[in-house]
């Protein structure tokens, strides 16, 4: 089952309704927001679905981030094996590198993902996306899938290099938060095209992968090579914060087989990220100029 956020033609804001067979059910009383769909699951979902009273054509939309308002956005740094050997990690000695990436930087699907002036070497990383559906702190593993609401697709991109004042350059105490700055900037996280719910794609450890950009593929995965499972990664990430409904978390970009150089993008390219089970998500880069 498909949830999705969007503008009706004539309609006074954002929408939330459920997609079956390219036609949505709009759900009344969200305030456009996800809000208490967060709580349900698959049969109460059908439910919301079959009441619903008004319908559109998913042609007919604009399709937006399938989340308006999430708390946190909490992403995983390296978190896939550069090579095809795969080495069990014990989370007790080894830990899940997690950092946050602002609200501003939601972006819609088909929305362009702006090629800012401070920026000099712009990448995409698609990634599995968890939406948290059950709060909780202190998660443990075993029970950790139960929190979850559904997945979707996230873009983590990332600036590479920074242009900096010439008093900033060079400095390498400074290199670990240029590497943050790079993910925080407007835009830089395109979330989408909407969330399948979490018992719609009952095996998320085995999800093929796909990045395309401007018709050529950059990155071929699959979701095994990860270093550290969603259920261990919810579980690090709830020892020192609490996950509300509505976060969101990416799992981490998906590497090629042999760990292949980055090709950056460029102005006029064309992003698709594609998770097995999930969809595909596009996005076109723009410059903002200087």
């Amino acid at each position: 089952m498909r949830i999705v956020r969007y503008l009706a033609s004539g309609g006074r804001g954002p929408a939330v309704g459920i997609l079956e067979d390219e036609r949505i059910a709009e759900i009344p009383a969200t305030g456009g927001d996800l809000g208490p769909l967060l709580l349900l699951d698959h049969s109460g979902l059908e439910q919301a679905a079959a009441a619903a009273i008004v319908h559109h054509d998913c042609s007919d939309v604009q399709l937006l981030a399938p989340v308006g308002q999430p708390g946190k956005i909490l992403a995983l740094a390296a978190n896939y094996h550069p090579t095809d050997a795969r080495v069990p990690v014990d989370l007790d000695v080894d830990t899940p590198k997690v950092f946050i990436k602002p609200r501003t930087a939601l972006l819609g699907p088909g929305d362009p993902i702006p090629y800012h002036g401070v920026v000099s070497q712009l990448i995409e990383e698609i990634e599995l996306g968890v939406v948290i559906g059950r709060p909780g702190k202190d998660i443990p593993v075993e029970r950790a899938m139960e929190h979850i609401f559904g997945y979707t697709v996230i873009n983590d991109v990332s600036a590479r290099e920074l242009r900096f004042p010439p008093e900033r350059a060079g400095q390498e105490r400074y290199e670990f938060f240029d590497w943050l700055n790079g993910k925080w900037l407007d835009g830089f996280c395109p979330v989408g095209p909407w969330i399948v719910d979490r018992d719609g794609l009952p095996d998320i450890g085995n999800l093929d992968l796909q990045t395309v950009v401007s018709g050529e593929v950059r990155i071929s995965s699959n979701t095994s090579r990860m270093i550290f499972n969603v259920p261990q990664m919810i579980a690090y990430i709830s020892r020192y914060c609490t996950l509300e409904p509505g976060d969101l978390i990416a799992s981490g970009v998906a590497l090629g087989p042999d760990g292949a150089d980055e090709t950056f993008l460029r102005d006029g390219d064309v992003v698709e990220g594609t998770v097995e089970g999930v969809g595909t998500l596009r996005n076109p880069v723009q410059s903002t100029g200087a």
